[in-house]
């Protein structure tokens, strides 16, 4: 995107009477690295609309297939939104809204009695796009790219709407030279290509903007664990300590630039990183994301997807979690990241799409900005402020709705706020942010109400922060919990549940703990009724090597005392054994099961009384996107 700056150039005084502006309309999910047009756009001079990049993304599939758009609720309650009374539908000009485009490029529609945004599919009539390597057929491989991007639905879609693709590449290879699995852009979609020579790539052809090649972030290599840089005790680090409060074993998450890398940094100090799938919205899953001017990319990834693939996958609720940054928050905790200022243009970029998409938000800020200065105390754990910025984050109204507080409410999310002195969140209970934590060593009055501008709602539960978060060592957070609440007991099957997920036992000392602990909590429940049937999952358990005699030594004599059977598994294959004991599904009445959900007597089943229903008799509790996939049809006894 660049290059994009190149077409967006005015000429100097003597020129400006011969030359115009190459470009007539901008859409965009980020300004930011192309700041000339974003000139271009603030100032009047190009039409200009700024949407959520994985509704652009969809956009350009939607063509490729000759469909008139990309349908979802993504954008709803944002400045998106084309709604009078809501947003501008993206617009980021005047020439925009007078455009003959703008009321039918985002339209809203109902549709079943859900309101979605329908963003058009909008012909293209020239792609530019990259890749490695070309053969002389015009076959496309991306082997020391660090993201697969959408190359090839944006050439398919130019080449479906009647225009030509143009692809820049390192080199050429002969014709039979790329191993079919290997082309991410066949040579049908392509018309041109353009080679940089290899003096030129630094400037022309780089991976990143600061980057001009690295075999780890294309995935050749991976680094050493060790590498990781930690975060010096700062403002920033202290923001991503009690974020990463929130992180669980096991879940996806997403990280967005700015602060909320931070996490990534505080998870891989505390050992918490194996445990966590980190992903980025241009396509990454696994890994430790790149961050600043590299961000998009991961070190030691463990795979690549295409950008509308991910946004799939995150749009349909596979997200747990995510941590994004934010410019301004309002008292109904509304969130700006997309225009601070009328001559400042910056864009969403997926900010919409993953805030309003994942269901556990938590957005990190600075307090102020602009010459905050703050003292901290690493031993007591507490900070002072010095002197606060000059600029305040916490403001009566947002000067652009990226996020929607009100919407966030009424889609059930879980959202927070951390900064560096207080946390806040918004429910339902309250129609403004509610102050939950402060940070030990500040006042309450001076260095937080009087630094907003307006007041939250106090909790009646509030408290101090965690000291541990101010403090200079290691956190030691417990990822994992107690072993106590990996052992699950169910006393009419008899049957012991244990979960090793994330044990890790690196010494002889572990290994005694380990199997005491475990011998004092089994104790109890085979007691009376004798050994037990056990299932273990061993999915993400780390036994050190040297290892294995001590622990199977021990392991034998908790099973001789203890155990009647046991049954090991990994992963999926240990719920799905859990889930069997626990729903006794080989025995189970299907006709008293639904009526018992049948909460109304009307012979059917509504979303809300099959989630209740489940959650009651089996103890599962749903998730919104396996609620949606049980219920596309109306639930009867028939089908049941």
């Amino acid at each position: 995107s660049k290059g994009l700056n190149y077409l967006a150039k005015i000429p100097d005084a003597t020129q400006r009477q011969m030359c115009k502006p190459v470009v007539k309309r901008a859409i965009g999910g980020h300004f930011g690295q192309v700041p000339l047009l974003g000139e271009l756009a603030t100032t009047n001079q190009i039409e200009a609309w700024t949407l959520p990049m994985g509704s652009i993304s969809r956009m350009v599939r939607a063509q490729a297939t000759h469909s008139p758009g990309h349908i979802t609720t993504v954008g709803l309650g944002t400045y998106v939104d084309p709604s009078p009374d809501v947003g501008c539908g993206g617009a980021a000009n005047q020439l925009a809204l007078d455009s003959p485009l703008h009321k039918d490029l985002v339209t809203k529609l109902t549709i079943g009695g859900t309101e979605y945004l329908m963003y058009k599919a909008l012909p293209i009539q020239v792609a530019i796009i990259r890749a490695t390597t070309a053969d002389s057929t015009g076959n496309l491989s991306m082997e020391h790219e660090s993201l697969l991007c959408d190359q090839r639905n944006i050439a398919m879609a130019a080449r479906n709407s009647g225009g030509v693709v143009l692809a820049q590449v390192e080199r050429l290879c002969a014709v039979g030279s790329l191993p079919s699995r290997t082309v991410g852009v066949p040579g049908a979609m392509v018309d041109c290509v353009c080679v940089v020579p290899e003096d030129e790539h630094d400037e022309y052809h780089p991976m990143s903007y600061a980057t001009r090649s690295d075999p780890v972030l294309c995935g050749e290599i991976r680094s050493p664990a060790d590498e990781t840089p930690k975060m010096a005790l700062n403002e920033r680090k202290i923001i991503a300590r009690r974020a990463s409060f929130a992180l669980k074993s096991g879940k996806v998450i997403n990280l967005g630039i700015g602060l909320p890398e931070g996490v990534a940094s505080v998870a891989a100090e505390e050992g918490q990183l194996p445990f966590l799938t980190l992903t980025t919205e241009p396509g990454v899953f696994g890994g430790l994301p790149a961050s600043g001017h590299e961000f998009g990319p991961a070190y030691n990834a463990d795979s690549l997807v295409e950008m509308n693939t991910m946004f799939d996958y995150y749009d349909g609720g596979g997200l747990d979690m995510s941590f994004l940054g934010a410019a301004q928050i309002s008292a109904q905790g509304d969130v700006n990241v997309s225009r601070m200022s009328a001559s400042k243009l910056i864009g969403p970029g997926g900010f919409i799409d993953i805030s309003q998409s994942t269901r556990n938000i938590c957005f990190t800020s600075t307090f102020t900005a602009k010459g905050l200065n703050i003292e901290f105390d690493g031993d007591e754990g507490t900070i002072k402020i010095l002197e606060d910025g000059k600029i305040k984050k916490f403001v009566a109204k947002v000067y652009e709705r990226t996020f929607s507080g009100d919407e966030a409410v009424r889609r059930g999310q879980k959202v927070f706020y951390v900064t560096e002195r207080a946390v806040f969140r918004r429910t339902a209970a309250h129609d403004r942010l509610e102050l939950i934590e402060y940070a030990p060593g500040v006042d309450i009055e001076r260095d937080i109400i009087a630094q907003m501008e307006f007041d939250p709602a106090m909790s009646p539960n509030l408290k101090e922060m965690d000291r541990r978060i101010f403090r200079q060592q290691k956190m030691g957070i417990q990822l994992f919990g107690s072993l106590r609440d990996r052992v699950k007991y169910r006393s009419n099957d008899h049957v012991v549940f244990i979960d090793l997920f994330g044990v890790q036992l690196a010494t002889e000392e572990d290994v005694r703990w380990f199997a005491l602990s475990l011998d004092e909590l089994l104790a109890p429940l085979t007691k009376e009724k004798g050994p037990a049937d056990a299932i273990v999952t061993y999915d993400g358990f780390d036994l050190r090597s040297n290892l294995e005699e001590a622990y199977s030594d021990a392991l034998e004599k908790i099973e001789q005392k203890h155990y009647k059977s046991v049954k090991r598994f990994s992963g999926k294959a240990f719920r799905r054994a859990k889930l069997k004991q626990m729903a006794n599904i080989e025995s189970w009445d299907p006709r008293a099961a639904f009526a018992i959900m049948d909460e109304d007597g009307d012979k059917r089943l509504s979303p809300e009384e099959l989630r209740r229903g489940i959650r009651k008799i089996f103890g599962i509790k749903l998730k919104q996107a396996e609620l949606n996939s049980l219920t596309q049809e109306e639930i009867t006894m028939d089908n049941f």
